[in-house]
């Protein structure tokens, strides 16, 4: 009997131990777990996070509390965490190592070397892998790297180079020009050189930018239209995006002009709302109100929130009865589009303006009767509608 309360026991304590399991993160800086890695022999895995990041917090209470990730990185690695909310760590370590995202997983040796570089949220095997791949002398940045550069024209080299630079969200535009300028400024237009330029091309000012827009049939042809565009699609509004965030006009009027130059139907609806955008910033209404009047119908006929916003902005902002009347129909449309509340109002709110008595009280009814249904507040359209 004892001998089976002691195996008892045992097993016990075995289920509490492979339930307590985690990954050991160091109460150490990333500088300090470098220097026990000289001793240890094992790389650093420096995790960058926050933890108001839903993402980190997955990974945190779920990922490293599987069994097999844990043991992974126990045994292969040093562990160390840092939360990014932590002004002066950010101030630290994002610069330092191009944190744009978060988690950001970087593997150092002892020297401070990125050996690897990954981000986001993974599976539990998906994590394992990641790690499996730093640990391949192989497949670390400093090989890649070194390969890269021994011939710069070479497609295989360049591609793996991208790829390691890929997985941490690393800038990848300098080796797209290095790579272009070793095959002296052109390119064979096949399906290999485009998975190199579209993963790594993001500066439309480039040579390189400027040469897959030159051969855009001839990759469309090796790839396909869709991919080829989807690609100037993407980098113009990424270069577009920053200059709003940075609200920068002056980047802003030439990444526009470089993204007019794509002539694509897409890029000149995502020009026309990143113009508003950025008129709205900064308060720039009359430029604000030429381009909504230029450009709503061609390019937001079917976005229901946008037409609407563009009403209320009208309607904030001009008192000319031509522009009025055209807010009124951006908001009728949305009302078409969508019958609720607030783009009913936005309708009888410009129709008022105008003096459009009857239609002003036909729409502020209607928002009556959509916002009573939700329990709303509906006092201002109540008091059109009584006009």
């Amino acid at each position: 009997m004892q001998r089976l309360i002691t195996a008892f026991l045992a097993f016990l304590g075995g289920i509490s131990l492979v339930f307590a399991q985690n990954i050991d993160f160091l109460p150490m800086s990333p500088e300090e777990a470098m220097k026990r890695s000289t001793i240890e022999q094992k790389p650093v895995m420096f995790m960058a996070y926050q933890k108001t990041c839903g993402h980190c917090e997955k990974m945190l209470n779920e990922v490293f509390t599987d069994t097999a990730v844990s043991h992974f990185y126990n045994t292969h690695f040093l562990n160390v965490k840092i939360d990014m909310l932590d002004q002066e760590m950010a101030k630290m370590y994002i610069p330092k190592y191009s944190i744009s995202s978060f988690p950001t997983f970087i593997i150092l040796n002892d020297k401070g070397d990125v050996l690897a570089q990954y981000v986001g949220e993974f599976k539990a095997d998906e994590f394992i892998n990641q790690g499996k791949l730093s640990l391949d002398p192989e497949k670390q940045l400093p090989y890649l790297r070194a390969n890269f550069e021994k011939n710069k024209a070479d497609s295989t080299a360049t591609y793996e180079y991208l790829l390691g630079l890929a997985r941490g969200r690393l800038s990848t535009q300098q080796v797209a020009n290095q790579y272009f300028a070793a095959n002296n400024h052109t390119l064979e237009t096949n399906a290999y050189n485009w998975k190199i330029v579209s993963m790594s091309v993001s500066d439309m000012s480039s040579l390189v930018f400027q040469f897959m827009v030159a051969h855009k049939d001839a990759f469309a042809t090796a790839t396909s239209l869709k991919k080829v565009e989807r690609k100037f699609y993407l980098t113009a509004a990424y270069n577009l995006q920053v200059a709003i965030s940075q609200n920068d006009t002056a980047r802003y009027n030439t990444q526009r002009n470089l993204a007019k130059q794509l002539k694509l139907n897409t890029v000149d609806s995502l020009v026309f709302v990143s113009d508003l955008n950025i008129f709205e910033k900064n308060k720039m209404w009359p430029q604000y109100v030429a381009s909504a009047k230029n450009g709503a119908e061609q390019f937001v006929w079917y976005d229901v929130n946008l037409l609407r916003r563009i009403a209320e902005n009208i309607y904030e902002h001009s008192d000319d009865a031509s522009t009025l009347q055209k807010g009124a129909n951006y908001a009728v449309r949305s009302a078409e589009l969508k019958s609720d509340y607030f783009n009913n109002l936005a309708a009888a709110r410009i129709y008022e303006k105008l003096g459009y008595t009857d239609l002003a009280k036909k729409y502020a009814q209607r928002a009556v009767d959509e916002g009573v249904k939700k329990n709303m507040n509906v006092s201002e359209a109540a008091r059109i509608a009584a006009l």
